[in-house]
């Protein structure tokens, strides 16, 4: 089963191809990205044959650590297809304590003919179905010749997502948007006809400007001149006299 990783390799690889970049990968946000790690590391400590015990359960919960990542990184494109594959393939596993396999799938990929069939050396995860078991058709029961496995609907849906999400990973849907995109998003709601008082603002022009030094080394400063004010004839306030009452 290492094939399922390869194909975020491939999906990378595509993604660098058709002109991706390596910035996106660095400026991908990712919740809690230990955790899928984890996961990935107990489920290849079962596959790699070295006899880890309760590999039903180390693989169960793996698959939980996979499936909580991708519950929380849902803006990573990919993600969701990859937590539908991922509880494709608890179910059974929860349900029967094993991953159910059809014998014939195993006869169809070239694994081992009728006869040979006992031969067969299955994971650590993995039984011959007696066709007893819940959601059997949830097991692996997809023989792809030409690889010589077989697969469950849910390593297929897995497949999927992971080549999705390598290609978007290095070439994603739209570029990261920057603090102008997002302020720009906003200029729909502001009134037309009321005008902006940072049209004219210019962070890079100086406030204030240095006062220039004469030959002396004395600084010279101008000074505004005063504001010329009109004088006043009578005091405010006072009425003025009537001709008959200054001839009085």
């Amino acid at each position: 089963m290492y094939l399922i990783p390869l194909a975020l390799l491939i999906g990378a690889a595509v993604g660098l191809f058709v002109r991706g970049s390596f910035d996106y990968l660095l400026a991908t946000r990712v919740v809690f990205w230990p955790i899928p790690v984890i996961g990935v590391t107990l489920q290849g400590l079962v596959g790699s044959g070295l006899g880890v015990p309760y590999p039903t359960l180390l693989t169960g919960i793996a698959m939980v650590l996979i499936a909580v990542t991708c519950a929380m990184n849902l803006h990573l494109t990919g993600a969701s297809v990859v937590l539908f594959g991922t509880v494709l393939n608890l179910l059974p596993l929860v349900f029967n304590g094993y991953m159910p396999v059809k014998v014939g799938a195993v006869v169809k990929a070239g694994i081992a003919d009728s006869a040979s069939i006992d031969l067969v050396r299955l994971g650590a995860t993995r039984t011959f179905e007696t066709g007893d078991e819940t959601l059997r058709f949830l097991g692996a029961t997809v023989p792809i010749e030409w690889l010589n496995e077989v697969f469950s609907f849910g390593d297929l849906v897995i497949v999927c997502g992971l080549a999705n999400l390598g290609f978007r990973l290095f070439f994603p849907l739209r570029e990261t948007a920057t603090y102008y995109d997002e302020a720009s998003d906003y200029d729909q709601y502001r009134d037309p006809n009321q005008p902006d008082p940072f049209d004219d603002y210019n962070p890079n022009e100086p406030t204030w400007v240095e006062p220039t030094a004469n030959e002396s080394g004395a600084t010279s400063q101008t000074i505004p001149p005063p504001t010329p004010q009109t004088e006043l004839d009578t005091l405010q306030g006072s009425a003025s006299l009537s001709p008959d009452e200054e001839e009085k």
